[in-house]
């Protein structure tokens, strides 16, 4: 009896041994190919595991001309699994990083990119950043890395600089400027100087007292109203000539109105 016992503590042990041998590992630490989410959270708080999408364009403060543009990015990859039916959600900052516009999910381009066109008139003449984020059966994938871009003023291509390089700028697109658009460059001149934040804002052009030669402007003269006194400076346009205008002091004080470019 005891010689019975013994052979079958042997049998037992011995199979006990077989089975730890030749078990099966545990679990894997990484998400199965049949689930897109992990058990940890990204850096943003989101699940999803795939890569961020990358900003394509536009991008590094471009000045775009259209208030509507094409957001583009390079589509995100997943980490575990490939070629999820992904969509994007892009969002629209403006200069106090409010969102300004949402998008409904976009259905995922081909080619590696995913392009939306804004659905709003954003404002002409201001800053804005953006980003989007993937998203598939309502997890959400981590954020693209925010991307710039400002919109041309309602002139086109703003100028920027000091007042003499505003004028020369201004100048330079034109080329040579018949004399029915001289007010309309003084307009523009000013209105750059206005957004470019130059000590005498607003500036405006000097309205005639008499004749209408330039649309009822004087068709020399930028104007500013600034701290209470008029002050006057001449463009100097010589349009019989390509030579770039001279910006030059004229008067501290005048009484003919001037009006502001907003």
């Amino acid at each position: 009896m005891k010689h019975q016992t013994f052979i079958a503590f042997t049998a037992a042990s011995a199979l006990a041994f077989t089975l730890a041998c030749s078990g099966q590992p545990g679990a894997p630490t990484s998400p199965t190919s049949l689930d897109p989410s992990g058990s940890q959270a990204n850096a943003d708080g989101s699940t999803l595991k795939v890569t961020a999408p990358v900003g394509v364009s536009p991008t590094g403060g471009i000045e775009i001309d259209d208030t509507s543009p094409d957001l583009v990015i390079n589509n995100s990859t997943g980490k575990f699994v490939q070629n999820l039916a992904l969509t994007y959600v892009f969002e629209v900052l403006d200069a106090q990083n409010r969102v300004a516009y949402r998008s409904n999910p976009v259905a995922q381009g081909g080619g590696g990119r995913t392009t939306h066109e804004v659905d709003l008139n954003l404002d002409p003449d201001g800053s804005y950043t953006w980003r989007a984020h993937p998203v598939f059966q309502a997890q959400l994938g981590p954020r693209m890395a925010v991307a710039s871009f400002k919109t041309r003023n309602r002139f086109g291509t703003s100028c920027r600089g000091t007042e003499a390089q505003i004028v020369a700028c201004r100048k330079e697109q034109y080329g040579h400027i018949p004399h029915d658009l001289l007010h309309e460059f003084l307009e523009r001149v000013a209105y750059d100087l206005n957004r470019g934040g130059h000590e005498h804002a607003p500036y405006g052009r000097l309205v005639k007292n008499t004749g209408s030669n330039c649309h009822g402007y004087s068709c020399d003269i930028i104007c500013s109203d600034a701290n209470g006194g008029q002050r006057q400076w001449d463009v100097l346009i010589d349009e019989d000539s390509l030579q770039a205008p001279v910006w030059n002091r004229v008067s501290e004080i005048a009484v003919r109105p001037c009006e502001p470019v907003r």
